[in-house]
């Protein structure tokens, strides 16, 4: 069976994946072990047409010119970092503190969500700038998949995919981290 989506239903799906490269959820190390991920917790991703921080940190690594290998073992180092700030700060219990740096190492919408962009721009050697620029460029290049997707599905029209790409063209997309609003500020 085929559903046709209207335009707003497209536009909130596109919405939703720039909402989904935020991460998949916004814990932090001082609240305590990450968890989420995809279903049972350990999944890299996923939701409403695919949008996932993997593919995010795929697209981003593409934008700024390293490996996706060299991006995830910054973000995964960053997060690590934080847990041990938190410990440092007595936050943290050196327990929990283990078994949220396994769990980072596990699951990269975990360790996204911990990370600091600061952070992870040093460790990549980079400013937290072009970090930015890098994952809104991404942003953009995942949403425009997920219009072309959509279109090559037929559940859009050519001129409903023109017009979603001229709304995300114009959009002011976060970059690195951006908390959980959609993304699109006309």
């Amino acid at each position: 069976m085929t559903y046709k989506l209207n335009k707003p239903v497209v536009a909130a799906l596109v919405c939703l994946i720039a909402a989904l490269a935020f991460g998949a959820a916004t814990a932090s190390a001082h609240g305590g072990p990450p968890g989420g991920g995809g279903p049972g917790g350990h999944g890299r991703g996923g939701g409403p047409g695919g949008g996932s921080v993997s593919s995010l940190v795929t697209q981003a690594a593409t934008s700024l010119g390293v490996t996706r290998t060299k991006l995830v073992s910054a973000i995964e180092d960053a997060a690590t970092t934080r847990i041990d700030a938190a410990v440092d700060d007595g936050d943290l219990s050196s327990t929990r503190a283990a078994t949220a740096k396994q769990e980072v190492q596990d699951n990269l919408n975990a360790a996204y969500s911990i990370s600091e962009t600061k952070t992870v721009a040093s460790k990549l050697g980079i400013t937290t700038a072009a970090l930015n620029s890098g994952f809104k460029a991404a942003r953009k290049a995942v949403a425009t998949a997920q219009i072309d997707a959509e279109l090559a599905a037929g559940d859009i029209t050519a001129t409903e995919a023109a017009d979603l790409k001229a709304k995300l063209a114009s959009a002011t997309l976060p970059g690195y981290k951006g908390g959980l609003g959609l993304g699109f500020h006309p």
